[in-house]
């Protein structure tokens, strides 16, 4: 059950990374998309979360939400790495 899931966790952070690239950084105003699609993300992510402990045996409870909070930050650590040079120079910024 722990592994499912971190399939879907990992799903939807693949997918946000795939977004996020050719969404949000082709837009002017990518900020406010970035914020937007974040509260989606972590809404989506929270929900599936909230589903794994209804259906769970209460005793991995906290280790569906530590594994599942874990991955998601992982996930957006990731998502902000690959799209830091491409933001960067969006605002003509030489790091």
């Amino acid at each position: 059950m722990i592994i499912l899931l971190n399939l879907i966790i990992g799903m939807i952070g693949l997918g946000s990374i795939i977004l996020s690239r050719r969404w949000i950084l082709n837009n002017n105003n990518w900020l406010s998309f970035h914020l937007v699609f974040l509260t989606l993300k972590l809404l989506l992510d929270s929900f599936i979360i909230g589903l794994f402990i209804v259906f769970s045996e209460k005793n991995i409870w906290s280790i569906l939400i530590i594994s599942g909070m874990l991955n998601i930050v992982s996930f957006h650590f990731l998502e902000a790495y690959l799209t830091q040079k491409q933001l960067l120079n969006i605002e003509r910024i030489d790091v």
